[in-house]
C-alpha cells in the first residue's frame, strides 16, 4: 500500500494534496512506456523538472534529484482529483484539453515503468519503491544512520503519472507530486501544449490560464 503524507496547501489554492511514497508499488505491476508516446513523455517531463520547491532550495541541498521509477495513478493520489476538477480548458484550444481528458479516463488507472531517457542539467536517479521508503527515512528519521549520507544531496523525490495526450499529440496533461521533509510537499496538474515542436506549459495550480 502507498504511503502517503498530507499537506494542506493554502486557502488560495483550495486543494489539498497527499505527498506519494511509493512504499509498496513494484515494477512487476507497471507497464512499459509505449514508444509512440515516449519521446513526447519525456520531453515533457524534462521540461517540468526540478520544480517546486527543489527549483528555489541552496545547492548544497539540490545536487541530484530523485525520480519514482514507476508513475502514479488516480488511485495514488489522495484526494483522488481528476485533472478538469482543478484545470480549466483554455478558451483557445478546449478540443484539446478535453482529448487529453479523455485519454486520462482511459488510462489513469496504469502504472508506467520509467527509464533513463530524461533530459535534465543535472545529475539524477530513477528510484524503487525501497529506494524511496530510504530516502523518505532519511529525511524524517531522528536518527537516520547510514541512510544519511547515502542519499546526502537529494532534497526529496518526484513523483510523475503517465503524460495524456490528445489525439494529435500537440496537448498534454500531467500530474507531478514533489515531496521534501517537514510537509514539504507540491502537487498539481499541469497543462501543456506543442508549439513548434516544443512542449510550453500552459497551466498549473499556481498561475492562471494564458
Amino acid at each position: 500500500m502507498l504511503r502517503k503524507m498530507s499537506l494542506c496547501m493554502a486557502a488560495a489554492v483550495a486543494f489539498c494534496v497527499s505527498a506519494l511514497i511509493s512504499g509498496g508499488q513494484t515494477s512487476s505491476a507497471a507497464l512499459p512506456m509505449p514508444a509512440d508516446r515516449a519521446a513526447d513523455s519525456y520531453a515533457i517531463y524534462s521540461l517540468l523538472m526540478p520544480g517546486e520547491p527543489f527549483s528555489t532550495m541552496a545547492p548544497e541541498q539540490n545536487q541530484r534529484w530523485a525520480i519514482a521509477d514507476v508513475t502514479v495513478s488516480i488511485s495514488d493520489m489522495n484526494p483522488a482529483i481528476p485533472p478538469e476538477g482543478q484545470l480549466k480548458a483554455p478558451e483557445d484550444h478546449p478540443k484539446r484539453f478535453q482529448e487529453a481528458v479523455r485519454d486520462f479516463e482511459a488510462r489513469k488507472n496504469q502504472h508506467i515503468q520509467l527509464t533513463s531517457q530524461f533530459h535534465l542539467s543535472q545529475a539524477y536517479q530513477l528510484m524503487t519503491a525501497d529506494q524511496v521508503a530510504e530516502l523518505r527515512s532519511a529525511r524524517t528519521s531522528v536518527d537516520p544512520g547510514d541512510l544519511a549520507s547515502k542519499y546526502a544531496g537529494y532534497p526529496g523525490v518526484t513523483f510523475f503519472s503517465q503524460v495524456f495526450f490528445n489525439a494529435g499529440h500537440t496537448a498534454a496533461l500531467v500530474y507531478m507530486n514533489n515531496w521534501c521533509a517537514n510537509l514539504c510537499a507540491e502537487g498539481q496538474w499541469i497543462y501543456l501544449e506543442k508549439h513548434g515542436g516544443t512542449w510550453v506549459k500552459r497551466s498549473g495550480i499556481y498561475e492562471k490560464m494564458s
